[in-house]
């Protein structure tokens, strides 16, 4: 043990002990854990928090490579004795923490088995302090895991400076009296004390719920566990409900919660309690803050809060874990909170973050509250329809095959597509364990068809497309209200890095995600209520116009201002002919200019996409680039922008850094960033503006889809409507000293699926 020895002889130990898996064959080689492409990234890191690699103790569990590289080949005999090992190192080196890199390494001096769940948590083993995270190998395949091992490294940082465990104080109550929570409820009322809830639930209804004062005093008021039975007395119950509604629905008490759609919708449609003054959802704040970032609490907990891992309570058949669980989630949403906070007033986002992103929960719930009507024969039938579609392409593909083939088993579709046709393998990168595998999914599919023609992928592709129309949109289980049917869907606000909105399904499980639905056949079975009509007010090109003034280039602005056919004229620029003279095949492949060239799509991809050739494909983005050379010097502008800082801000004030590894993907999503990102949140402030002006009339808000939104409204209000919707969604924004208003587009329908042009100014 020199190299103990010696660190001790110079004082220059930190105190950290670093244990890694097994060596790589460079490691092998030079006989040094951490000295390949793990080991520089690890380097990088650990510079990156402060800490110097010289003075930390750096080992492996297994010390010769195992066979083929792989941790399997180990034995457990052999296992056992490397943990033995293992342990008399720590014994020796005495480190006042060990980080354990890597699942293997963790569980070998643990016993705790899932390195994503426990990384983060400082815990104690045998008299040794111990922090687990991410292998730096890991973090190679799937560099979203590097912003997370710097944080822990920087947590062990800090604890390297003690031996012990320190750990604030938490008063954690989850057995209390009835007279407890009338108390605790009443000193939350009379002090106007900020709190964090959070509800734990079972068949939609509520187990128990916790509230926190600070971050260092919660408590669970329990309802029922299991088969139990009522905790408290029925009277008792009725007057701790009447208590938490007046904690909830008080204006000047000061709410906490993470993902607070989630728990006020329950409140709302199952107890009838509004919470009212919500100042803070932990989720949606620490998007604004790190978008790229996970947004669930436990990942929270881990970089705000000393509390270890403890989420696996949730699913013990002890009672009194359950609720240390509900309780323990109040008070670390609390302390997260203050810290997120904090963390928002340095970044300067904190108007963004009420303005534009806490706005939206209230106007999201009720939207999707209202739901859009289904037309209940209508789906009937268009199940029935495609039923019987694919029934008969499967029978197609039969006799196509010469044999019956499952499209939804990948095995037997490769088996198909590269042994028996022999066709030209199509890879996917398994990120999980950083290696290629033959794909057959979609892309894959598309690929093929396109390069062979062959009729037999079309037939699966179109099977598969039945399947997806069927399992996705006409099978699923919408809510019945009034005798009919109602597609609801939950919307949300952290659903992307760029702000767009994404839906899923509600939190009852039923519905689905309404802003993938394709057109046609499925949005048909969708139509207003009874004397209503839909409304559908669009973006016009919005995010083409918002690149224009970002890349301030006039001449595409004019293209813009002078109206018309934009892609029309596009395409008599980009082919060179007059404007009647371009065909509705130019005028698409125009509209397909326009997007790859603004995002970087490179010619080979666009020509896939295009179904053109590259040669072809690299004339027209080079005739584009010709005709506005503004857009490539935008380009440049970003890329130097995150050269700088890895940081972009939006001309609303959207902020995202950018941690994925310096390559052209990271280039690309940062040219869609801020054009995306504007877009979403100028839609969404018409939204907001809408949703106030008609919250409580005939005019109802049913969607928001990216670019556009969705409402219904009476047949005879039609155009009166529709000009107070146009009015409201034409907000001016400044770019580049520029005030651009981008025009809505107006249509109407009697279906999702039948909406038409709805020409305002003839009216």
């Amino acid at each position: 043990m020199a190299r103990v020895e010696a660190l001790k002889a110079k004082e220059v130990f930190n105190g950290i002990m670093l244990v890694g898996e097994a060596p790589g064959e460079q490691e092998e080689k030079e006989g040094i854990p951490f000295v390949g492409a793990a080991g520089r990234l690890l380097d990088g890191m650990l510079e990156e928090c402060g800490i110097r690699r010289g003075a930390c103790y750096i080992t492996n569990l297994v010390k010769e490579r195992p066979k083929a590289n792989l941790f399997t080949n180990i034995t457990k005999e052999e296992l056992d004795k490397y943990k033995a090992e293992l342990q008399e190192e720590i014994s020796l080196v005495r480190p006042n923490i060990v980080v354990c890199l890597g699942e293997h390494a963790f569980e070998a001096i643990t016993g705790y088995k899932g390195i994503t769940h426990w990384r983060g948590s400082v815990i104690e083993k045998g008299g040794t302090k111990i922090i687990g995270t991410i292998h730096p190998a890991a973090v190679l395949r799937e560099w979203k895991y590097r912003p997370m091992v710097v944080c822990d490294l920087t947590k062990a940082k800090g604890e390297a400076a003690y031996p012990d465990i320190k750990r604030q104080p938490r008063d954690i109550k989850i057995n209390p009296t009835y007279a407890d929570v009338l108390s605790y409820l009443q000193d939350i009322i009379d002090g106007n004390l900020t709190c964090a809830f959070d509800i734990e639930t079972e068949t939609s209804q509520i187990t128990c719920i916790a509230f926190a004062t600070s971050a260092s005093v919660s408590i669970c008021i329990p309802f029922w566990f299991g088969a139990s039975g009522s905790i408290f007395s029925e009277a008792a119950e009725k007057e701790i409900w009447a208590k938490i509604k007046e904690v909830l629905e008080s204006k000047e008490v000061r709410k906490i919660a993470q993902n607070a759609q989630y728990d006020m919708t329950i409140l709302r449609d199952k107890y009838g309690i509004n919470v009212q003054n919500l100042w803070l959802d932990t989720m949606i704040a620490f998007h604004s803050l790190y978008p790229e970032l996970p947004k669930a609490l436990a990942f929270l907990t881990s970089i705000y809060t000393d509390v270890p891992y403890y989420k696996y309570y949730r699913t013990t058949n002890s009672m009194d874990a359950f609720f240390t669980y509900n309780a323990t989630d109040a008070i670390v949403t609390y302390e997260c909170a203050m810290k997120i906070y904090k963390e928002m007033e340095e970044a300067h986002i904190v108007d963004f973050y009420y303005e534009h992103m806490h706005s939206l929960i209230m106007p999201l719930m009720d939207i999707s509250s209202v739901g859009v009507r289904v037309d209940t024969e209508g789906k009937k039938q268009a199940i029935t329809d495609m039923t019987i579609r694919e029934v008969e392409l499967q029978d197609k593909l039969v006799k196509l095959v010469g044999h019956e083939l499952n499209v939804n088993s990948p095995k037997q579709m490769k088996g198909w597509l590269y042994e028996e046709l022999k066709l030209k393998p199509k890879y996917k990168l398994r990120k999980d364990k950083g290696e290629k595998t033959l794909a057959a999914d979609e892309d894959a599919l598309e690929d093929l068809y396109k390069e062979t023609g062959l009729e037999a992928l079309k037939v699966v592709l179109d099977i598969r497309e039945c399947h997806k129309l069927l399992s996705t949109y006409l099978e699923v289980t919408y809510d019945k209200a009034h005798g009919m049917e109602r597609a609801r869907t939950s919307y949300l606000i952290t659903g992307t890095e760029t702000g767009r909105l994404s839906s899923r399904e509600t939190v009852y499980g039923t519905g689905t995600n309404m802003q993938n639905i394709p057109k046609g056949i499925v949005r048909r079975i969708f139509i207003p209520d009874e004397g209503k009509v839909f409304l559908n007010a669009d973006l016009s090109q919005a995010e083409a116009r918002v690149v224009a003034y970002l890349a301030e280039e006039d001449r595409l602005i004019k293209v813009f201002q002078d109206g018309g056919d934009i892609h029309r004229r596009n395409a008599a620029k980009i082919f060179g002919k007059a404007e009647k003279d371009v065909t509705k095949e130019e005028r698409e492949i125009a509209k397909r200019v326009v997007h790859a060239s603004n995002y970087g799509m490179g010619p080979i991809t666009f020509a896939r996409n295009a179904g053109i050739s590259t040669p072809e494909a690299k004339r027209l983005l080079n005739a584009y680039f010709a005709e506005f050379p503004r857009i490539k010097l935008w380009h440049m502008s970003i890329e130097r922008e995150l050269k700088q800082s890895r940081i972009l801000i939006t001309p609303l004030g959207r902020r995202r850094t950018f941690f994925n590894r310096w390559d052209e993907s990271l280039k690309k999503e940062a040219y869609a960033f801020v054009p995306q990102s504007t877009v979403a949140d100028l839609l969404n402030m018409g939204l907001r503006r809408l949703y106030e002006k008609y919250r409580g009339s005939d005019n109802q808000l049913l969607l928001q889809i990216h670019d556009a939104v969705l409402l219904q409204v009476p047949r005879m209000e039609v155009q009166k409507v529709a000009k107070e919707v146009r009015e409201t969604l034409s907000i001016p924004i400044i770019i580049k000293h520029k005030e651009l208003v981008i025009p809505v587009d107006i249509s109407v329908g009697e279906s999702w699926d039948g909406l038409r042009k709805y020409e305002l100014d003839k009216v």
